[in-house]
């Protein structure tokens, strides 16, 4: 037996499900690794006194809707949206088959991980650099970088 620390359970799993996804192999696995790892990068970068990036997407959504969501029901709602909640739960009155755009959440579970990832690390990781550039690549990083610097309301991370 071994004794391991949280940060490095979730370092391996992300870097197994970028380097899985960067494969272009099996999207719901990215999606549970990367879940996985969200689960404790959340708290580490709460612990480090930072803000993880549910608590950005709260302030997001503060910002354009009003009112600020609970922080457990809003981490819910988002693993939902990405698909984490399809990946390892079935309750016995949930339906057997799901509806799911694995390509995006795939792409929307790794962007949150990696997220709390870089708020703890910072981006010097080939494996975070790597994703970063898929990223940069494959979501129009200069225009959707030209949108953020003109948008005079933008919400900065704390």
């Amino acid at each position: 037996m071994a004794q391991y620390h949280k940060h490095d359970i979730a370092k391996i799993q992300l870097i197994t499900a970028v380097e899985i996804f960067l494969s272009g192999k099996d999207r719901s696995s990215v999606i549970t690794l990367a879940g996985a790892a969200s689960g404790i990068l959340d708290t580490l970068v709460k612990k480090a006194g930072k803000e993880p990036f549910v608590d950005y997407a709260r302030r997001v959504h503060h910002k354009h809707v009003g009112c600020m969501p609970k922080r457990k029901s809003y981490s819910h709602h988002i693993d939902k949206q990405l698909g984490v909640v399809d990946h390892k739960h079935l309750s016995k009155n949930d339906s057997e088959t799901v509806d799911l755009d694995l390509d995006k959440m795939a792409v929307d579970a790794l962007i949150r991980a990696t997220a709390d990832y870089i708020a703890l690390n910072g981006q010097d990781e080939p494996f975070i650099k790597m994703f970063l550039q898929w990223t940069w690549v494959n979501m129009d990083g200069e225009v959707l970088m030209e949108k953020f610097k003109s948008d005079p309301e933008r919400i900065k991370p704390l």
